[in-house]
Order: C-alpha cells, then structure tokens, then sequence
C-alpha cells in the first residue's frame, strides 16, 4: 500500500481509537517501528498534531482537529441525517446498517468541529445515564426545532418551581460540564433563560413560528447571566499518585496539558484550567491522592475550606 494511503489509514485509526501505541499502528499498517516515525515527522510537517503521550497507558495521540479528514458540513445537515435515520428504522429500511455507519463518520467530524457551542469548564463531570436514550432522542427533536424555528411546548422540572409547562422559542443548545442546556426564550417569564436538558420531561412542537433577534448572540448571554466566560484561570502543576494516577493520565482537564511520570504509580500533572468551583470539587475527590504544587492561592483556599469542613463535624 502506498505511503499516502498509509498516512490517510493512520489518521483515521488515530480518530477512531483516540490513542494508539506504536506496537498496534505498525500491525494496523504492516509497517516498521522506524516506518512509524517516518509518519509521524511526515504529519507534523503538514501541520497534523500527533502527540507521543508517555507513560504505561501512552501511545500516539491525535490531538485538536486535522483538516485533512474535513468536509464543508453544516450542522443543519448533520441533524437532518440523523432525523432521516431514526425516521427510517422505524419503516425498516434495507441499508440501515450502511446509513447508520454514515451517522457514525459524520458524528466523529462533528464532534470536533463544533466546539463553540462547548461552553464548558475544564473539570467534566458526567450526567447521571438515567433514561440516556429518551433524553439524546429529546436533544435531537429539539435541535430540528432549532433549525426550523418552531415553537416547543415543554414540561419543565425546576428545583425553585417544580414541574411547569412553558411556552419555549428554542435559540440554540449548549454544553456545560457535559450537561446539555437549552437557550430559549421563556414566554411565560418574557426573558431568555437556560434550562437543563435532562430536567425537560416532555416536549411538544407547535405549528407558530419564531425569528431570533438579531442583537442575540449565545455566548454574550452566557457571558452576562452566569459569567462563564469571566472565570480566572489557573496554572495548575499537581502531583497526582495511585489509584488516581492512570485515570487522570488517560483524560483531557485543561489547556496546554502535559503528563509526567515521576515513577510508575504517580505523575505530574499540568494544565490551565478555569471554573474554580469544578477544579476545588476535583482535586477534593482524589482526597489524599493528590499534592497540590501551584498556585499556592488555591492551595490555601483549599486548606481553609476544609478546615471549615472539620469545624462543623
């Protein structure tokens, strides 16, 4: 096979599995350990980013979004393909199976793609699975309305108000730790509003029609009404030890990241973080898995916190 088929081949693996070792690509490819570099140095010189990740749990890693595996995708048309293929199992169409593992490709470009709308901090932290299918099946109902501009009719759970039914004007859906939030305008509260996916209980799409302001602009109202983007960040060095070590190694917290082992059972993290809230309720969850080394204001903060802690025991 030739080499720029190889090269293709090796960026598709590197999507498909996040990270491989040099062992796996050479018996992927059927090329040398010294082929392998070769690749590697003939990617970096088209602007690929391919990081070595060390460690016991390392390997090859595509990091950021190549362009060589782009297509002018719009997200309309990303949504529209995933309506049809729901719509057309039900009818039990012939070449499901193909047209599935189409969605599937697309999925993987949009996933990068697409990260303004990711208005997340650095800490993740996972939505409970609960219902996991009726709520992504919720999601992609309301991203159509999204496109089409149509009204929503939902029942909606809050913890202030309990369950309420609302008049929505859908604007555009976010992340935020994971979580998937809906902007939309409230015509019950007559103001734009944020409100959790996961706590939408039912939905109904109406035939009325609506327009987006044109002075709206999602991250600006992010920015006002909950000040997720006035965070202060923090250049965090950490040392992290067993049994947190290996997991935190295998996972994406923050800009500019970088892994080191000191010995086989602890590492060095660091990373730029924001969301000061997240990064406390973090390193609080490794308990005493973690030593923090900078910055020492958060150190401190940390201390006082939990001092406060053991006073009200």
């Amino acid at each position: 096979m030739s080499k720029f088929s190889n090269l293709l081949r090796l960026l598709i693996l590197l999507r498909s599995k996040k990270r491989m070792k040099t062992k796996e690509i050479t018996q992927a490819l059927g090329v040398s350990e010294r082929m392998v570099r070769k690749y590697m140095n003939d990617l970096s010189e088209a602007s690929v980013n391919v990081e070595s990740i060390p460690g016991p749990n390392g390997g090859y890693e595509l990091i950021g979004y190549d362009y060589l595996l782009n297509l002018d995708l719009k997200r309309e048309e990303a949504i529209a393909l995933q309506l049809a293929t729901k719509n057309l199992k039900k009818e039990k169409f012939e070449l499901m199976d193909e047209l599935e593992a189409l969605n599937n490709k697309i999925n993987i470009i949009c996933e990068q793609r697409y990260t303004y709308d990711d208005c997340s901090a650095n800490i993740v932290i996972k939505a409970k699975p609960t219902e996991l299918d009726q709520q992504i099946k919720r999601e992609l109902e309301i991203q159509a309305t999204c496109i089409t501009k149509n009204k929503l009719r939902i029942k909606y759970r809050s913890i202030s108000s309990g369950e309420t039914t609302r008049v929505v004007r859908p604007y555009g859906i976010v992340t935020r730790n994971n979580l998937k939030y809906l902007s939309a305008y409230c015509e019950r509260r007559k103001e734009i509003l944020f409100f959790k996916i996961v706590r939408i209980k039912s939905i109904e799409v109406l035939d009325e029609k609506f327009s987006i302001p044109e002075a709206y602009h999602i991250k600006e109202h992010m920015k006002n009404q909950l000040g997720l983007f006035n965070e202060n960040t923090y250049k965090l060095k950490l040392l992290i030890k067993k049994p947190f070590a290996h997991s935190v190694s295998e996972g994406i917290y923050g800009e500019d990241q970088k892994i080191t082992w000191k010995d086989e059972e602890s590492i060095i993290f660091e990373a730029k973080m924001k969301g000061k809230p997240d990064i406390i309720r973090w390193i609080l969850s490794m308990r005493t898995g973690v030593t923090i080394i900078e910055p020492v204001e958060l150190k401190e903060e940390i201390k006082n916190e939990l001092q406060k802690m053991i006073d009200l025991i």
